[in-house]
């Protein structure tokens, strides 16, 4: 049994149900399920009696989760007396995403007087996996579509990494505010066709589209750059464009000003162009309070932002 599955068992115990535990304890409620169920396989021994109403611990589940809050209570003091010594790393790992930046500087204001060392990475999903996976990042924000699901959940599990859900998004078509495109409610590929399409992520049209439909208007064809500042000086320039998956900037950022977001329409039926985004963790790890922090600013930027997508 992990220090993780203790940490959900004693958050449910708390919470009383499996649903409000998910949200206290930022995982889905179909994994919280699953560990405590394993770590009921485990013990030989039900933890919990489940009801319409919520959960109940049963008799040896209450002197388990009693002496599991000792133990938990101990591992937490060894980690903060030897972790004090030292300074504290946080660091995120992204897509290009402003929300992400927002929050992170939100974090990086609060928690600075507590001797954090700060790292922000904007990378391509297969950077911010690996970021996640190797330690170097504490979290990874990105994004699930029909597309690129099964190979990403399954170099999650390679990993040992575990996805969490925030919200649900479209595609969207990405340009600067002069382009000829930019005052339209939605563009078609055919309208795209006669401009240059701009990526510093080769693999993200390929979770777009389908192989057919990359094809049939260019889209193996982009003009690929190193980094995002490069991308957006191209757009501006050339009148290119590129694709989001629709959750992007806050009020007050520079791009965002310059830059605008337009629904894009459906040509590939075989395909949707809804995405899940959420952030990533390593399956063993327990999140601090800093990280379960900055998960909680991201959601409350996204909800005042008014997002609906």
């Amino acid at each position: 049994m992990t220090l993780q599955q203790i940490r959900y068992i004693i958050g449910v115990a708390e919470a009383g149900s499996l649903n409000k535990a998910s949200e206290k304890l930022f995982v889905s409620q179909p994994s919280l399920t699953s560990s405590v169920h394993d770590a009921e396989g485990e013990l030989g021994f039900e933890v919990f009696h489940r009801t319409s109403r919520g959960v109940k611990a049963t008799e040896r589940g209450a002197d388990f989760i009693r002496e599991a809050r000792d133990l938990y209570k101990q591992y937490e003091n060894l980690i903060n007396k030897y972790s004090a010594e030292g300074k504290k790393a946080f660091a995120v790992s992204t897509l290009y995403y402003a929300f992400a930046r927002t929050a992170f500087v939100e974090i990086v204001k609060e928690f600075s007087r507590d001797s954090y060392d700060f790292a922000f990475r904007e990378k391509k999903a297969s950077g911010v996996i690996a970021d996640v996976a190797l330690g170097k990042s504490e979290l990874g924000i990105l994004y699930l579509s029909d597309a690129n699901r099964e190979s990403i959940q399954k170099t999650l599990r390679t990993n040992n990494l575990e996805f969490h859900h925030l919200t649900e998004c479209n595609a969207f078509v990405y340009l600067h505010k002069n382009h000829p495109l930019a005052k339209k409610e939605s563009i078609s590929l055919e309208e795209l066709s006669e401009y240059h399409f701009v990526t510093f992520d080769t693999d993200d049209v390929k979770s777009f589209f389908s192989a057919e439909v990359i094809s049939r208007f260019g889209l193996d064809k982009a003009i690929t750059v190193a980094d995002r500042a490069t991308e957006l000086n191209l757009m501006q320039t050339l009148n290119g464009y590129t694709f989001l998956s629709g959750v992007f900037g806050e009020d007050g950022n520079e791009d965002d000003d310059n830059f605008v977001l337009i629904p894009l329409q459906n040509h590939d039926e075989k395909i949707s162009h809804s995405f899940e985004l959420g952030y990533i963790t390593k399956k063993v790890a327990r999140m601090d309070n800093i990280s379960l922090t900055y998960i909680d600013v991201i959601r409350r930027i996204l909800h005042i932002a008014g997002f609906t997508c």
